[in-house]
């Protein structure tokens, strides 16, 4: 877990959005953030997890909605091509208004998964496995809040947006 007022905004690090093009997380600041790590075909906690972002996201205020960014960056950047987070964006219906997906060089995944919380890698059986965290950053890029995103509390995170929302 996190710990609230850490700042996760200030890597260096560019990253690539889902058409392809050049994106530095210091973008996302002036925004609220709901971020999450996954991959594209992950049919199991990512499903959940993005499935809880939506929820979020339905459940704000209109106001606070239209502020918030929530970003998806993926464990996986060597399968995840652009054309595959596109194709994904589409499938799940994720707003190019509000929703970022990204993926970035294997360096700053593993950076960033740090930062975050989030442990990956391969099982004994060569599958794919990682834990699900959504955290919730200020306009600033500080942590405000971290959970488990399959035991996550959505409405006290979207009661934190709403409430830190006035204090942007």
């Amino acid at each position: 877990m996190v710990t609230t007022g850490k700042f996760i905004l200030d890597s260096d690090s560019v990253w690539q959005d889902d058409g392809g093009n050049d994106f530095r997380l210091s973008q996302l600041r002036g925004h609220p953030v709901v971020i999450s790590m996954f991959f594209a075909s992950c049919e199991g906690v990512c499903v959940i997890t993005k499935n809880d972002l939506k929820a979020i996201e339905t459940s704000l205020p209109p106001a606070v909605r239209a502020r918030t960014l929530f970003v998806l960056v993926t464990l996986a950047p060597e399968r995840d091509t652009p054309a595959v987070l596109k194709q994904y964006r589409v499938e799940q219906g994720l707003s190019g208004k509000r929703w970022r997906l990204l993926r970035g060089p294997v360096g700053a995944t593993a950076a960033l998964a740090v930062q975050l919380g989030v442990g990956y890698g391969l099982d004994s059986n060569g599958r794919f496995k990682h834990s699900s965290e959504i955290t919730v950053l200020d306009a600033t890029g500080r942590v405000l809040l971290q959970q488990d995103g399959i035991h996550a509390d959505l409405e006290k995170t979207v009661r934190l947006l709403a409430a830190s929302a006035g204090n942007d």
